[in-house]
């Protein structure tokens, strides 16, 4: 078999490599050493490549292209003499490990000087696991191989985050993972949508969630009207937390003060009863405590949490019991709130993520109950909005102890440096995909539980639809070509045609 290169030396978290001067490597390609001594295959990815060349002095490059630029002024041609034999590449490679008995682990040792370098092919992927929840092909440089990357389901308790630039996919891979969780059964998926994007995707090229073939297990909420089944949206006041609207509004102290005697004084319908009361009422059932303009303010801030019909004052009526049951179910539950203000798409996201938590929570006293129960993944968009502190609402909590409850939290940025650190170190699995912004990727080398130093480069270059997988559940970053959704659902087999999967009840 015809060699790519021939080891050169480094050291062991490192490795050289020369290979003629017409073969191509790309950023992130994974090779394969095996070495000359042992037989044992080593596995490497490029973070560089340069030039070299068999030639006196350190300046011959220069010099030779001067040269070359004279002879095109005196319109002379200029050929070199064994060009393939004197020119070659440098490659800059970390080494991710060895297989050893079958078994891939860290490599502790130096490779064999020499040892040929070759390829990859999906025939040396077969230690990675298979798992249920896929995204997208593994990817070695610019090219995919046929081996499927993605997680499982014991994994979403312990958070993921998706990070790209805009354009770069966020959403196009978070819907090739709803797809996967549609297709399995295995896990409930929260998915709060304000843009308007999963339903039916939004724009006339694009196919949604309810284009799959398993939408059966697909339930829709929406505050606008959809051209398909859906559910109204409308959620209960008494579900509405004091804190939930310090992170909507701007409250001075005495007006945090009246809201939190609100809440004692008229208990879980104190929603309505500000909202019913007139100032000077309410400023006298808190037994005078607070001046009627004090209470007026807060009045009018709320008022227009009324307006899109959302709210109803009845306890009764709420979607978020329907909504923990389809999750209970392992189905995808997709909330659009695409034509509300950010101030309600925000509330609407907060209730309904502490509903999912706190009905786990009390499931987890109940063993037998919890032991049925498939973990579930609350998706939340422009996520630096809410994670930008470690305390105060709903989605840092399930961050921090969602894990113990089976309640995992999707984090979708294009600026994961507005994350508070420790909140991002709480993520075991990060999608990374195209980010330009050097602090960006600073904030995600820091917190990536695999070294993602040398990958720099790599993430700068990273084209729309790429990304890379780093999580504990994989042995390495993995470079993973992300389906196309619109691709990935012309390649599923007809509805009846899909292939029936066994109920396995003691699969939770």
């Amino acid at each position: 078999m015809m060699e790519l290169g021939r080891i050169v030396g480094r050291n062991v978290t490192e490795a050289k490599f020369r290979c003629p001067y017409g073969e191509y490597l790309a950023l992130g390609e994974i090779v394969v050493v095996e070495d000359a001594e042992t037989a044992e295959p080593y596995y490497l990815r490029v973070f560089n490549v340069t030039y070299g060349a068999e030639a006196s002095g350190d300046d011959w490059f220069e010099r030779t292209a001067g040269h070359m630029l004279a002879m095109d002024g005196a319109e002379m041609e200029y050929g070199f003499a064994d060009k393939e034999r004197r020119l070659y590449k440098l490659a800059s490679a970390s080494v991710l490990g060895v297989l050893r008995d079958g078994n891939f682990r860290r490599a502790k040792g130096l490779v064999a000087h020499f040892s040929g370098v070759r390829r990859a092919r999906d025939a040396d992927f077969e230690f990675l696991p298979s798992e249920t929840l896929t995204v997208g092909r593994l990817r070695s440089g610019d090219e995919p191989l046929p081996h499927r990357v993605g997680l499982a389901p014991e994994a979403l308790p312990y958070h993921i985050g998706i990070f790209a630039t805009t354009g770069m996919g966020k959403s196009n891979l978070l819907k090739c993972f709803c797809a996967s969780a549609l297709e399995s059964g295995q896990a409930g998926l929260l998915v709060l949508d304000p843009h308007g994007e999963y339903f039916d995707g939004g724009v006339p090229d694009r196919r949604g969630l309810v284009h799959h073939p398993r939408a059966d297990r697909l339930a829709v909420y929406s505050s606008r009207p959809l051209s398909g089944n859906y559910s109204q949206l409308r959620l209960s006041a008494s579900e509405v937390e004091v804190r939930d609207l310090l992170h909507l509004y701007e409250f001075s102290g005495p007006q945090r003060e009246a809201l939190n005697a609100a809440r004692q004084r008229y208990q879980r319908n104190w929603l309505v009863e500000l909202n019913e009361r007139n100032a000077e009422q309410v400023s006298e059932e808190l037994h005078g405590e607070f001046h009627p303009g004090t209470i007026g303010v807060i009045k009018r801030r709320l008022r227009y949490l009324w307006q899109f019909d959302l709210l109803s004052g009845d306890p009764g009526v709420t979607a978020s019991e329907a909504i923990i049951a389809h999750l209970d179910a392992g189905k995808v539950v997709l909330v659009d709130t695409s034509n509300m203000f950010e101030t309600e798409e925000l509330l609407v996201s907060m209730v309904l993520a502490r509903a999912v938590f706190e009905s786990h929570k009390a499931k987890y006293a109940r063993p037998k109950e919890f032991a049925k129960l498939p973990p579930v993944l609350v998706t939340l968009e422009e996520s630096q909005r809410l994670l930008s502190e470690t305390r105060g609402n709903v989605f840092a909590q399930i961050a921090r102890e969602g894990r113990k409850f089976r309640v995992g939290l999707c984090a979708v940025s294009q600026q994961p440096k507005l994350l508070h650190s420790e909140v991002l170190s709480q993520f075991n699995t990060l999608f990374v995909m195209g980010l330009a912004d050097r602090r960006d990727r600073e904030s995600l080398q820091a917190s990536a539980k695999q070294d993602l130093s040398r990958l720099d480069m790599e993430i700068q270059t990273l084209a729309a639809g790429e990304a890379i997988l780093t999580s504990p559940h994989v042995p390495f970053a993995l470079p993973v070509a992300v389906d196309l959704y619109e691709d990935y659902l012309q390649a599923l087999p007809p509805p009846e045609e899909q292939p029936q999967r066994a109920s396995d009840d003691g699969f939770f």
